[in-house]
């Protein structure tokens, strides 16, 4: 339903026109001077998608009030008619040098009024259409900026990496041994965060969701968990690490459908953190559980723990708790991604906490039915 704010000092032609359009199935909000109508903004929960004002009113008038709009960058960008009796071209000309989008003038019919108001409309929706459009062929374009001059390169430094850590195998050389392990770790790093920030630009584009839509499978969740903890042991060794990762599997395949890449991610990410937020010689669990509709995944270490009141920021992007005292936390959008990823694939990801002493990080999923098989045909 389209929300009108109409100011207007006349009570009665206040009142005659708010039920006009209330009878054409528009919602109004009824000001009787600027001052009110400032006021009705500041405190609405949704604001209007239009306003219709007039110009003479009392403590407030509609110039003023347009100019207050127009500085404001929460409400600058709302339709503005005016509404009056003020027909002279010096009175015109202020109110377009304010930005006003149209004049309707006293006296006038409903007509004319909702004519006027759906034009504006129209054109304001169909220019954001187009601003749509433009700003996913950007997204567009980043991705493919991103995964080229991203992907490329890191392919030739693993590729070369790679070959140095053959041939130095067997040198007594320490240094360039360490040296070549730096440059792998550096990339593996890289590596990370070019994969969460393409996913994070699949998610905001809306591809993740069409993706999902179109090329969802069912996975074994059981598999998917190994995959990710295989990857965050070979973390762990290769950072040397001391954590164990401890895994609680059920002993019947259970299925989720969704993207494998991001399935993967969704695990990983909440048991990369546990490791790194855990002291050498701790444990850090991985227990799955499901019933007959849900299939829960949960992650839970035994560190330092996060206080209560920062706990809903951990699902803020770029934002790190502590990011002093950790600064492997990385880019910080890692459980952003996960719980964003956890809903478009029909579930959650929550996290409790408790200072000193554990986070658990809970991923949930809609259970699927077990994949038909083809074998024997």
């Amino acid at each position: 339903m389209t929300k009108v704010l109409l100011a207007e000092d006349n009570l009665t032609l206040l009142e005659n026109i708010a039920l006009e359009l209330e009878l054409r199935g528009y919602e109004v909000v009824q000001a009787v001077d600027g001052r009110c109508a400032l006021d009705v903004l500041r405190t609405a929960t949704n604001l209007p998608d239009i306003i219709v004002s007039d110009i003479a009113m009392p403590d407030m008038d509609g110039f003023k009030l347009l100019e207050h709009l127009r500085g404001d960058p929460a409400w600058n960008g709302i339709p503005f008619l005016f509404l009056t009796a003020f027909n002279s071209p010096n009175s015109m000309r202020i109110g377009k040098e304010l930005g006003a989008d149209d004049y309707i003038v006293k006296p006038f019919q409903a007509d004319d009024l909702v004519l006027a108001m759906e034009s504006k409309l129209k054109r304001v929706k169909a220019f954001q259409a187009q601003a749509d459009r433009n700003l996913d062929d950007t997204r567009q374009t980043l991705l493919h900026m991103i995964s080229h001059e991203l992907r490329t390169p890191l392919t030739a430094i693993y590729g070369g990496s790679a070959v140095l850590a053959d041939t130095l195998a067997d040198l007594p050389d320490e240094t360039a041994r360490r040296m070549v392990e730096l440059i792998q770790g550096g990339a593996n790093r890289l590596n990370r965060f070019t994969g969460k920030a393409l996913a994070l630009l699949e998610i905001e584009s809306g591809n993740l969701q069409k993706m999902y839509a179109r090329s969802q499978q069912a996975h074994d969740i059981g598999e998917i968990i190994k995959s990710a903890v295989g990857v965050i042991n070979d973390e762990i060794a290769a950072d040397e690490r001391s954590v164990t990762i401890s895994l609680a599997l059920m002993p019947q395949p259970v299925y989720v459908n969704g993207i494998f890449e991001y399935l993967v991610m969704m695990v990983e990410e909440p048991l990369r953190n546990a490791v790194a937020f855990s002291p050498d010689g701790a444990t850090v669990e991985v227990v799955l559980s499901a019933d007959e509709s849900q299939v829960t995944v949960t992650t839970q270490d035994y560190g330092s723990g996060i206080p209560e009141a920062d706990l809903p920021r951990v699902w803020d992007r770029f934002v790190q708790i502590n990011r002093d005292h950790y600064e492997q936390q990385g880019a910080g959008i890692g459980l952003a991604i996960v719980r964003e990823s956890a809903r478009i694939h029909g579930g959650d990801c929550t996290i409790a906490s408790e200072l000193g002493k554990h986070t658990q990080v809970t991923l949930s999923l809609p259970r699927a039915q077990s994949p038909v098989s083809t074998n024997g045909r």
